[in-house]
């Protein structure tokens, strides 16, 4: 690929995930920010690269003051009624994060789904939805996105996620000094 085509895959790409932004209903972005707001504590759960952004969301949460925990990771208390789980699944079949989001339901959690249908089984027992317009199937076949499988999802869903965290920044009046105090700081 030359340089040339290296722009073009780019700018194709960054005019998918700024079509997919412009499609997220706001209503639901506040809806999740509310929900996060008014947790006592908050857990995050996806498997791959769902996962992996979720982890990322936890953490500047956790950068935020709120007392959130990645399913799976050390320490993670029990979850209890009150509790939110946000549970990321682009085809809101997932197995594991369906069965967690089953247990979490029981246990009187509130669920938040980011995923791309609301006709899934994530989705039909959240309690609220942030739905990504982007293809969630594992073979995209170029057809709705000129990115692979998920990928596309998993961009808007990270992006997001980041922009809830700065509307909690503000809201929350967490300045960026607070929040370096409370990252890692044996790196």
């Amino acid at each position: 690929m030359n340089a040339r085509g290296f722009i073009e895959s780019s700018s194709i790409i960054l005019r998918e995930i700024d079509e997919g932004i412009k499609a997220l209903d706001t209503k639901e972005t506040e809806a999740l920010a509310d929900a996060i707001s008014a947790a006592g504590r908050i857990f995050c759960i996806g498997a791959g690269r769902s996962g992996i952004l979720l982890q990322s969301f936890c953490m500047r949460l956790n950068h935020l003051g709120f007392k959130a925990y990645c399913i799976g990771g050390i320490p993670c208390p029990p979850a209890r009624y009150g509790d939110l789980l946000i549970a990321s699944s682009g085809s809101g079949s997932t197995a594991s994060v369906v069965a967690i989001s089953k247990k979490a339901h029981e246990l009187g959690a509130r669920i938040a789904a980011i995923t791309s249908s609301r006709r899934n089984e994530i989705a039909t027992m959240a309690d609220l939805v942030l739905l990504i317009d982007a293809p969630s199937d594992l073979r995209n076949d170029g057809r709705r996105s000129r990115q692979q499988m998920r990928t596309l999802f998993e961009q808007i869903a990270f992006i997001a996620c980041e922009t809830i965290i700065a509307i909690l920044m503000e809201r929350c009046t967490v300045s960026e000094r607070e929040m370096a105090g409370r990252h890692a700081n044996l790196e």
